[in-house]
């Protein structure tokens, strides 16, 4: 069966492997299936041209607002009408791309805004998450591995295997009152929020490739880049931001961070997070991860 996702999902079977010499990998396994996903039933891997009810159209590699820092909603935008429109406008363009999440640059506003269901069923409203101004506090030590794709870059074209925190701790805001929301987000879910956060920090799924899957896909992102019509396109992350993603990006394929080296990585997010900017910077030196499709 077909699983239409924005969120391309293909599971890797299992990874939890010590070899023989060096420090022990450390991944937190589950049980795995491989599923062929798809965004949309077009063999060009075209994104629609519009979305009922909306004159919002999806915005792709390397348009420029894909790679900036997103600005902070502002509190006077909370809780108007026109901010809840731009809301289910969102949730209807993710619904309606069979999906399971969305951020703000991926409809070409360069806002710390992203909506999500991590089940992707419009027949269950409950799961639906409007994200405002999020900050990713606490990244686990143990991480997943699993295939991404990108509305941004045309789904499946181009997918690749990206690694997560397994886990994560996260604050963002009430997009009516501005209350502060603050919960531990776990398994896929916590994969959804790490890729629609890496959006409104200007990084795509791609950016985390380990060199062999980055290779695959560059004639995809050539053609992409063909088919970009103005000359401010921007191909590659902030290098500040790129150097503090969590977790790491893959060095090569199949690689999974030691344990020495995962704990380093906690130690250093848990001391950044005093120095973090309320909505501006996760406490990982300003990444989290994230989906967005």
């Amino acid at each position: 069966m077909i699983v239409l996702l924005l969120i391309l999902l293909v599971v890797q079977s299992s990874f939890g492997f010590q070899p023989s010499q060096g420090p022990i990998f450390f991944l937190q396994t589950t049980t795995t299936t491989t599923t062929s996903t798809r965004l949309y039933d077009s063999d060009d891997g075209q994104n629609p041209s519009s979305f009922e009810g909306s004159d919002m159209s999806i915005t792709e590699y390397p348009h420029p607002v894909l790679r900036k820092l997103a600005d902070d909603i502002e509190p006077s935008e909370l809780g108007t009408s026109d901010f809840l429109k731009l809301c289910d406008e969102m949730i209807s363009i993710m619904y309606q791309a069979s999906g399971v999440g969305l951020a703000a640059p991926q409809v070409g506003l360069s806002k710390r805004l992203f909506v999500y269901n991590h089940l992707g069923d419009p027949n269950k409203p409950e799961f639906e998450r409007i994200i405002v101004n999020p900050t990713i506090l606490e990244y686990s030590d143990g991480v997943e591995l699993e295939d991404e794709g990108c509305l941004s870059s045309r789904s499946g074209q181009c997918q690749g295997c990206v690694c997560r925190a397994s886990s994560v701790m996260v604050e963002y805001v009430d997009p009516v009152n501005g209350g502060k929301i603050r919960k531990r987000l776990n398994g896929f879910e916590a994969r959804v929020f790490q890729h629609e956060y890496d959006h409104i920090d200007g990084i795509l799924h791609f950016d985390r490739f380990c060199p062999e899957d980055r290779t695959a896909i560059q004639p995809k992102l050539d053609e992409l880049l063909a088919a970009y019509t103005k000359d401010d396109g921007i191909l590659e992350p902030d290098t500040t931001r790129y150097a503090n993603l969590q977790p790491i990006p893959l060095p090569k394929k199949g690689w999974l961070p030691p344990v020495v080296e995962s704990m380093a990585l906690s130690a250093k997010n848990k001391a950044n997070k005093k120095k973090t900017k309320k909505g501006k910077t996760s406490g990982g030196g300003g990444f989290g991860g994230g989906f967005g499709k």
